[in-house]
């Protein structure tokens, strides 16, 4: 069996490229010179990338005089200038083209698997990982390798972006959270809430406002399913009686320590994201996935690289970790311990900060915040004891909003 390519595809897509500037930015959304089968496509191609490059006219005769040294690609010139293709079809052309690129490369990499399951040397767990990498990779690379930048000019005039909220004005799409403090202050209990009250359609922290409930996937890594339920059950009861989601909405998975780096972990970690398909997912805390304590960035970054690949649905990240020992002027310095890639990393950094009065602590930045956002400044537990409630003036005394009342 081979696996070839559409000839007509390719001449089309570079018909529609030589009639329009347009066509030739919007096929480079889509393709690259490898995507093409056949060299004396590659060649066109490559031709009427230097001549953008250059800021040169592109027409036949232009186009034509720079493969004129290429044979080959003289003799496809004349294919093409018989193409009839329409330039504001050149996606559905390139599209074309890029499918049987790919299926090519799954092809010849299917047929390198097959070879190496065959090989009793070879270790399958490790093939089944490398398997996985190799394929994902063929899925998601291969686009352009042209410039992909744009002018000021572009940006500005382009309408802008709305927010994918998960939590409106707070968390969006893909946003990273780490949150650090004392040992045994809350940041658990803390992140919980914030996973369990989104699932119920409750702002974690202004619970007079709905939101749209959220998926959650908990991973826990420091705790048992005993421990959970017990420390759990006050906030959930909480987010049902006043919520409109369900604790299904709500997916726990402990582990125990683990090693994100091994492929069996990590691959147990993603399983678990494909089936629940989670808008936020809460893990860890950071020291329990990994064996090695994170000081160097060469500990840190393959280990933050495998968290973020956790993002790559669309989940808002939120994890804890252990705060530094050293003291500052103001107490201890909140900034997580280890490498310095963890206070580059999230968007958002903040630490649990005890207050001398008991039940009382604040949410103190250890990082600029990339985006402006509505995190609260100082909480409170609850007269229940149940949740951490905004002590700054925002939603404490407020009864919650019912909305099974007026659903």
């Amino acid at each position: 069996m081979n696996i070839s390519g559409d000839k007509l595809a390719e001449e089309s897509t570079l018909s529609a490229c030589i009639q329009s500037i347009a066509a030739r930015k919007e096929a480079r959304r889509h393709i690259d010179r490898e995507d093409f089968l056949y060299p004396q496509h590659m060649t066109i191609w490559d031709a009427l990338s230097k001549l953008d490059r250059e800021q040169r006219g592109v027409d036949l005769m232009t186009v034509g005089a720079a493969v004129q040294s290429d044979a080959a690609a003289t003799a496809a010139m004349l294919e093409i200038v018989g193409n009839l293709a329409i330039p504001d079809n050149v996606k559905h052309y390139a599209e074309i083209v890029r499918g049987w690129a790919v299926r090519r490369r799954l092809y010849d990499e299917a047929t390198r698997v097959q070879q190496s399951a065959a090989n009793l040397d070879v270790d399958p767990a490790g093939l089944a990982s490398s398997v996985v990498t190799r394929f994902s990779q063929i899925r998601d690379t291969g686009i352009t390798e042209d410039a992909q930048s744009i002018t000021l000019g572009e940006l500005l005039e382009s309408p802008d972006d709305q927010p994918e909220w998960v939590i409106p004005g707070l968390l969006e799409r893909r946003d990273r959270l780490i949150l650090t403090g004392q040992e045994g202050l809350g940041k658990s209990f803390l992140l919980r809430q914030i996973a369990i009250m989104a699932a119920a359609g409750l702002d974690p922290f202004d619970q007079t406002r709905a939101i749209k409930p959220a998926k959650v996937l908990i991973v826990d890594c420091e705790n048992s399913l005993r421990q959970v339920k017990r420390k759990a059950r006050g906030i959930v009861e909480f987010a049902q009686r006043w919520g409109t989601g369900h604790p299904e909405q709500v997916n726990l998975l402990c582990t125990g320590r683990i090693d994100i780096l091994r492929d069996k972990d990590l691959s147990m970690i993603h399983r678990e994201i494909e089936v629940v398909q989670p808008d936020i997912i809460v893990i860890g805390p950071i020291y329990a996935m990994s064996p090695k304590a994170l000081m160097t960035d060469d500990d840190a970054v393959p280990v933050l690289a495998a968290l973020d690949g956790m993002r790559e649905g669309g989940a808002a990240l939120l994890m804890e970790a252990h705060a530094g020992h050293a003291m500052d002027s103001h107490g201890r310095n909140l900034r997580p311990r280890g490498s310095a890639s963890l206070m580059g990393w999230p968007e958002f950094g903040y630490g649990l900060k005890a207050e001398q009065t008991s039940g009382y602590a604040s949410l103190v930045p250890w990082r600029g915040d990339r985006d402006s956002r509505d995190w609260p400044k100082d909480l409170k537990y609850d007269r229940e004891g149940i949740r951490w409630v905004v002590h700054d003036g925002r939603g404490y005394d407020a009864e919650p909003w019912n909305a099974r009342g007026i659903a």
